[in-house]
């Protein structure tokens, strides 16, 4: 059995990452200049250059995790489901929000919060005085191989 995650990085990381190909390459239009010139000493920075391009322009970028053990699956329980769902399709304000828009008890919705957030599911963004839960992932499959 198979659990495929498809998570989407958020601006932050991808801002992160255009500030490290910055560092490393020093701009776009030089970096672009040596794969023209065929001075690329690795596949990497073509590799990198594909990507800095289509993340300067606005792309999404979304990573795949596989997990092919059964442990997700004490994380990923019906309620748990439920919040991640609600999560990924609406914006809450607060834990308080989401647990009161979900009809739940405050500390179960928290202790959920934190169980998904183990396993990269969800990110809580610390705000002011308040924490944001988010959903990061956008699709989950699952699969039984023979």
């Amino acid at each position: 059995m198979r659990v495929k995650i498809l998570k989407k990085r958020n601006k932050f990381d991808i801002d992160n990452i255009l500030e490290e190909f910055a560092r490393k390459h020093g701009s776009l239009g030089s970096l672009h200049q040596r794969v023209l010139i065929s001075k690329c000493s690795t596949p990497k920075q073509m590799s990198d250059y594909v990507l800095w391009k289509h993340l300067s322009s606005g792309a999404v970028l979304k990573d795949t995790i596989v997990v092919e053990n059964s442990d997700i699956f004490n994380v990923l329980s019906p309620k748990r489901v439920e919040l991640l769902e609600f999560l990924t399709n609406n914006e809450v304000k607060s834990i308080k929000s989401l647990a009161h828009r979900l009809h739940r008890n405050y500390k179960n919705v928290y202790d959920d919060l934190r169980a998904l957030s183990k396993y990269d599911l969800i990110e809580l963004r610390a705000v002011g005085r308040s924490v944001i839960p988010c959903s990061i992932v956008s699709e989950i499959d699952l699969r039984f191989d023979d």
